[in-house]
């Protein structure tokens, strides 16, 4: 026992010590990690209907022991290291079928790949970990699905239940990834020919329990009504929406380029963080250097020779070809003109399709595909003459070429995000104020994302997840021409207020209605536009600190 669990530790200890290398600048400092879309507080809500749900849950009891700032670090280390192993486990994979052992050396090196790409850097940076979580359980998915192919073992298809039911909490856009990978491993297991029927298609039933089961607080949500993001999907996404998120690139020319070298994803366009596209040593040299590996390891999954991969590649990789040409049209989506009204056409009438308003999502579909045949073609690489005497140098350096697709991702982000403490002053607040069941705070200025001097950068609202009261916070984007198409109807409700400047009890919002007890206004961008509050009748202001000023209804 004690020796499996040595090599237990030495097996994964180089994948911790890269996730070490990101994160562990951040724990020099206290505080939390402020992103576009990542604001983390103190205040850790439990709603059952989020996909966030169980996350929540273990973070809320696990900050019975330890400051939610030094969860949320954890946080994104684990995010890190599950996708660093999603990467190992398909390299594992294709080096058993491909040499019928062992490479560590080998499955390291596709699992920086797998990791230092500017897909997952992309959304690393932007605040999106719940996506690239997803990301990397949708690799262990992957890669216990491929595993059953050659094992038939019970226990391979009930880990890709599991994985594949972790990946839908964390992003249901997932859904159509996992599909499209269902329908190639069914169509190879099918062609490979089924021993037993009944029992295969218990396995299933069982997969879809699994995923049915870890996912039921939001399933029952969506089926009852109360799901906010339903409701949202179903009325509030529209055509402009893919206007608006669609994939970055001027010309259709640099969509697909972009696409095809794990680009395009529309956040970086609004300057949060480093571009890699247009830093002095562009990233796009260092993918132009693998990409020969990733075509020879795509040649040699084709051809048919004594000498080379063995035939079960084959079939897998020219579905994986197939895959990877319908997830660039679909990444591509309405920015690609040409095929624009295959993504209008899905998103009118493909069921549950036009939730993901964002196609370049698709390019983690595009990312596995890569990672599959970048592992064959590291393998072949290795058995020839020229490289097999010098096949570890040869490996460190395609390790290097790797980081270099996205570097920043190293030590904290590159110093792009640090640890950041709320004010002294929220806190002071916040012990100030007093709820009573059903009262609420109205928090301002009205923007769901603002920039905020004590954190030097534009993310979401970070007020809900920080004061003990209910906090309203604006669910307004405010991008692409979109205002706010969220359905929230206290949204609409503040909005109506905001926009009489008070004038009209819109939807009784101070008296009954929200049940709005106090009005925070933190001094932030436009906050002098709401100077009205200081005349209103309804409200008294009852305290003024540094970056905050504290309204009270009166009744």
């Amino acid at each position: 026992m004690n020796k499996l669990k040595d090599l237990l530790r030495l097996k994964y200890l180089p994948y911790l010590a890269v996730t070490l290398i990101i994160i562990l600048p951040w724990f020099f400092r206290s505080g939390y990690i402020f992103l576009t879309d990542m604001s983390w507080g103190p205040n850790i809500s439990l709603d059952w209907t989020g996909n966030w749900f169980f996350v929540n849950l273990v973070v809320k009891f696990f900050s019975l022991i330890f400051s939610v700032a030094f969860l949320e670090k954890v946080f994104i280390g684990f995010t890190i290291f599950v996708v660093l192993v999603g990467g190992k486990k398909i390299a594992d994979y294709i080096i058993k079928i491909c040499s019928g052992r062992e490479d560590r050396l080998v499955a390291f090196t596709v699992a920086l790949f797998a990791l230092f790409n500017p897909f997952v850097y992309d959304r690393l940076l932007y605040g999106q970990t719940g996506i690239i979580l997803a990301f990397g359980f949708f690799l262990l998915a992957s890669a216990y699905l491929l595993e059953y192919l050659s094992s038939n073992k019970t226990r391979d298809m009930i880990l890709f239940g599991v994985f594949a039911a972790l990946t839908l909490q964390m992003s249901i856009h997932f859904i159509f990834y996992i599909g499209i990978f269902f329908v190639v491993f069914l169509v190879l297991y099918i062609k490979n020919g089924v021993e037993n029927w009944k029992h295969f298609l218990k396995l299933i039933a069982t997969v879809g329990a699994i995923c049915i089961l870890l996912n039921i607080n939001w399933l029952v949500a969506d089926i009852s009504g109360k799901s906010t993001t339903y409701n949202f999907v179903e009325a509030g996404i529209t055509h402009q929406d893919l206007v608006a998120f669609k994939t970055s690139g001027s010309s259709d020319a640099q969509v697909l380029s972009n696409v095809v070298m794990m680009s395009g994803f529309w956040g970086k366009d609004q300057f949060r963080y480093a571009d890699l596209t247009q830093v002095k040593e562009n990233w796009g040299r260092a993918f132009l250097l693998l990409l020969p590996i990733i075509i020879f390891g795509a040649y040699l999954g084709i051809k048919k020779l004594k000498d080379n991969l063995p035939n079960p590649m084959r079939p897998l990789t020219i579905a994986m070809l197939i895959t990877f040409v319908v997830s660039v049209i679909l990444a591509s989506g309405v920015a690609l003109s040409s095929i624009a009204p295959i993504s209008y056409w899905l998103f009118d009438h493909f069921p549950f399709y036009k939730g993901l308003r964002e196609s370049q999502k698709w390019v983690s579909v595009i990312v596995l595909v890569y990672t599959i045949f970048f592992s064959m073609g590291l393998i072949g690489l290795s058995k020839t003459k020229i490289l097999s005497g010098n096949r570890k140098t040869f490996l460190i350096f395609i390790g290097l070429i790797i980081i270099m697709q996205a570097p920043f991702i190293l030590w904290g982000y590159w110093g792009q995000t640090n640890p950041v403490q709320y004010p002294s002053d929220w806190s002071v607040v916040d012990r100030g104020l007093n709820c009573k069941d059903g009262e609420q705070i109205l928090f301002l200025p009205w923007h769901m994302y603002m920039s905020f001097g004590w954190i030097g950068r534009i993310v979401s609202n970070p007020a809900k997840q920080f004061f003990t009261c209910p906090t309203i916070t604006s669910s307004a984007t405010e991008w692409g021409g979109i205002y706010d198409n969220s359905q929230s109807t206290d949204g609409k409700s503040v909005s109506g207020w905001i926009q009489s400047k008070g004038r009209t009890d819109h939807s009784s919002l101070t008296g009954g209605g929200l049940n709005i007890k106090y009005v925070i206004l933190a001094k932030e961008l436009d906050w002098r536009n709401y100077d009205w509050l200081n005349t209103s009748s309804k409200l008294k202001l009852i305290k003024e600190t540094y970056t905050l000023r504290v309204y009270e209804r009166q009744d």
